[in-house]
């Protein structure tokens, strides 16, 4: 790696363990959610946004929240915090630029009000365009998957929901962000199943996966997935279940599901570990590239990643129960890629010079293919329309003419 991570701030306010990390849309905001509830970051002034209603009780699952994800419509300029709790509630929170704080939108209590808690949610998009619906999934202790659709107006309204098999126990559940599909990974067994995002039929079940996967990433084009094993994390492609690559970790000290994620275009994975700090793996090499410290040590299962212009970002929070925990913030830019004029470059300097990426043209200075087309097909038209209009006036003036000597 070209370069390392360094620390860029300190988020401090959870009371007790963090078990979720969640960017909004464009990193506006950070989430943290655990056994002290939710606690919200404006990464712009890296100040702390609380949640109205939201108490500390971490002996009451009622307030204990166990997953966070956001989306974002532009429509409306509107951010979303939706959150799950270990009693089983789905929550929606509702970002008000003009208040600078959040409203409470939505609350969805479990059926029958048995305890049900949510192990898992995911989102089809994070950004949602104008005129598009957000698409949520849910995953929960007793087996349920849900799918739910929200729009910008606030309107969240259940697709459906299904029991898996009594022998099949949901640990992640991801979206397929380009078929909408939904995929079950359970915490035991190493069956993976595929639902239909509208129904919830089983569309194919895979199998022999990995037989432990206590946190799962699933890359973009939704062929790949990562997953912590039990003590290394390894990657696999979807659709064989080939084991591909493996992250090697040290053996955990004690047994709870460390956190994955992909992150910088899915070139490196980042996990959590039981140490006092995160890990950076290169996907290429395999390789340990970086060791994220935590501060306060034990514990560190939550990681999330984020891409903004010019850099990366990295999120790691300690986990460890009844102490208080940080959220640490991690940093690297990303090195521009200077263009390089003829002018910039003397003759008699034999330097290096940038080789243009795909899809451009050299000509003095660099030019998108597309444009320069474009100027063609322009310059034709034109050199057609000057021809016509100086040949048609004179084939008129020779056909009137003969026309008069008839």
């Amino acid at each position: 790696m070209a370069s390392e991570y360094r620390p860029l701030s300190k988020l401090t306010g959870p009371r007790d363990a963090v078990v979720s990390l969640a960017f909004s849309a464009k990193g506006r905001f950070l989430a943290a959610a655990g056994y002290s509830g939710v606690y919200v970051w404006d990464l712009s002034t890296s100040a702390s946004t609380p949640l109205p209603h939201m108490l500390f009780a971490p002996q009451n699952p009622k307030y204990v929240i166990t997953a966070a994800v956001w989306v974002y419509f532009h429509k409306n300029n509107r951010h979303i915090l939706l959150l799950g709790s270990m009693r089983g509630d789905v929550i929606l929170w509702n970002w008000t630029e003009e208040s600078q704080s959040f409203n409470l939108l939505y609350r969805v209590t479990p059926m029958n009000d048995v305890q049900d808690e949510i192990l898992s949610m995911d989102v089809h998009e994070q950004e949602i365009a104008s005129g598009r619906i957000g698409r949520v999934v849910v995953a929960t202790a007793n087996r349920c998957i849900s799918v739910w659709t929200l729009s910008s107006s606030g309107e969240f309204s259940k697709v459906f929901s299904t029991v898996l098999d009594d022998n099949l126990k949901p640990k992640t559940v991801r979206m397929c962000k380009k078929t909408r599909d939904i995929f079950v990974f359970p915490l035991y067994g190493g069956e993976i199943l595929r639902l239909d995002y509208k129904s919830g039929a089983v569309k194919s079940r895979k199998s022999p996966g990995p037989g432990r996967m206590g946190s799962v990433s699933l890359n973009y084009t939704a062929d790949k997935f990562v997953a912590y094993t039990g003590k290394n994390f390894q990657l696999y492609r979807l659709s064989n279940l080939e084991l591909l690559k493996t992250f090697i970790a040290e053996a955990p000290l004690v047994f709870f599901p460390k956190q994955v994620a992909f992150g910088e275009s899915e070139t490196i994975v980042v996990g959590g570990t039981d140490r006092g700090f995160a890990l950076v793996y290169d996907v290429e090499s395999e390789e340990m590239v970086q060791k994220l410290s935590y501060p306060r040590g034990n514990l560190v299962q939550p990681v999330a990643t984020f891409t903004l212009p010019g850099r990366h970002l990295i999120a790691i929070a300690g986990s460890t129960q009844e102490q208080p925990s940080d959220v640490v913030l991690f940093e690297k830019t990303i090195p521009e890629v200077p263009l390089v004029l003829h002018s910039e470059v003397m003759q008699d300097e034999p330097t290096a010079r940038t080789v243009p990426t795909a899809g451009f043209v050299h000509v003095g200075f660099y030019i998108p293919k597309k444009a320069l087309n474009w100027f063609w097909i322009v310059a034709l038209l034109l050199s057609i329309s000057f021809a016509s209009y100086c040949t048609i006036p004179q084939y008129i003036q020779q056909v009137c003419t003969r026309l008069a000597n008839l």
